[in-house]
């Protein structure tokens, strides 16, 4: 099913949907929390001069927002994880994975009848009827996410409808 080679297919990464930073430094700010928690953490616990709720409740507390905020680097922020929210569109068909938590979907282009391309939404109808797919991201990735959607599907004979256009 997934058997689409790297050198035919583009990878879209989707990051986080916040769109104050960018991805790369949404990445750099959760490693700098992490290891400031990390710190706080280690160093509440260590305090033998601090009382044992400090010691032993808000320092493994501090510990606790250390993991998170790396595992948020690693997970969501990376450009090569596959648990990041992402599009890859290859010659086989489309693999879409819109959040860290949910399952990616490979879609067949010979399953796939027609795309409409809407504002953050992608829908595509197959033999069932339309499944949408919202997403969150930065606007430029949106635009480089539809381009090579419609490029892919003009060479495939797919229609696709820009409901942005109308």
């Amino acid at each position: 099913m997934e058997t689409q080679s790297i050198e035919q297919s583009q990878r879209i990464n989707l990051g986080s949907g916040n769109l104050k930073f960018s991805n790369k430094a949404n990445r750099k700010l959760s490693y700098f929390l992490a290891l400031l928690f990390f710190y706080m953490g280690l160093s509440l616990i260590l305090n033998e001069d601090a009382r044992n709720f400090t010691r032993l409740g808000m320092g493994p507390l501090y510990l606790l927002a250390a993991s998170l905020y790396m595992l948020k680097a690693q997970f969501e922020f990376s450009t090569t994880s596959k648990y990041a929210p992402h599009f890859i569109v290859s010659e086989q068909g489309l693999k879409i994975k819109t959040a860290v938590f949910k399952k990616s979907e490979f879609i067949s282009w010979d399953s796939i009848k027609e795309i409409e391309l809407g504002n953050y939404k992608i829908g595509i109808r197959d033999r069932t009827g339309f499944l949408y797919f919202p997403y969150k991201t930065r606007k430029e990735t949106s635009i480089e996410l539809k381009r090579s959607i419609e490029a892919i599907a003009a060479q495939k004979g797919v229609e696709v409808e820009n409901l942005l256009k109308k």
